[in-house]
């Protein structure tokens, strides 16, 4: 079942706003909502890319920037 448009809105702004100071947090958030979800949902697979732009912010790079 796909995530409620209030719920993947309220997620999207956490990870935008992300930095080293909460990314962690941030991430658990995320991999607790994406265990919700099939594996074939296509918010299963956003949130999956949401996780790796995370670990580019926790990893201290800026996601888009090579």
């Amino acid at each position: 079942m796909p995530l409620e448009q209030a719920q993947k809105s309220a997620l999207r702004d956490k990870v935008s706003t992300a930095n080293k100071a909460n990314v962690d947090a941030v991430m658990a958030e995320v991999e607790a909502v994406r265990a919700t979800l099939s594996e074939d949902d296509k918010d299963y697979a956003r949130l999956t890319g949401w996780l790796e732009d995370l670990q580019v912010v926790k990893g201290g790079g800026v996601v888009g920037k090579f």
